[in-house]
C-alpha cells in the first residue's frame, strides 16, 4: 500500500508544479507584452527574399568515378562544388547511397566554381 501512496503524491506534486510554472509564463507573457514596449499598434513583420542563380561553367564535363568509402560531401570537397550541385547534375535520387564504382558528371574546370550552401553534413 505505501508505494502506492508515494506515487499519487509525487504525481500531485508534479501536476501541481506543471501548473505554477505554466501559470508563470502566461504571466510573464502578459507582463512583457511580447516585446513591444506597450505599444498598442499592429506588429509588421516584413519577410525578404533572395533570388539565386545558378553560374554553369561550359564546355565538356569531366568525369569521376566514386571510390570505396567516398561520401558526395567530400567529392564535393575535393573539386570545390556543392553536393547539391553534384546531386542536380547527375539525377541522384537518393544522396546518402552513391556506391563505389559510380561515375559522376563534374562541371568543368575554368578556375572558378561558385559554392553553394550544403545541406550535407561530413561524414
Amino acid at each position: 500500500m505505501e508505494p502506492m501512496f508515494l506515487r499519487t503524491r509525487l504525481h500531485m506534486y508534479l501536476l501541481w508544479s506543471t501548473c505554477v510554472f505554466a501559470f508563470l509564463a502566461v504571466i510573464s507573457g502578459l507582463l512583457t507584452d511580447g516585446g513591444n514596449k506597450g505599444d498598442s499598434s499592429a506588429t509588421t513583420t516584413t519577410v525578404a527574399t533572395a533570388k539565386t542563380t545558378t553560374t554553369v561553367a561550359t564546355g565538356a564535363l569531366r568525369t569521376y568515378v566514386v571510390q570505396s568509402g567516398e561520401s558526395l560531401f567530400s567529392i564535393a570537397q575535393r573539386f570545390n562544388l556543392s553536393a547539391p550541385a553534384l546531386v542536380e547534375i547527375n539525377g541522384i535520387k537518393n544522396p546518402d547511397r552513391v556506391p563505389a564504382g559510380t561515375s559522376l558528371k563534374l562541371p568543368p574546370s575554368n578556375g572558378f566554381v561558385p559554392i553553394g550552401a550544403t545541406t550535407t553534413m561530413p561524414p
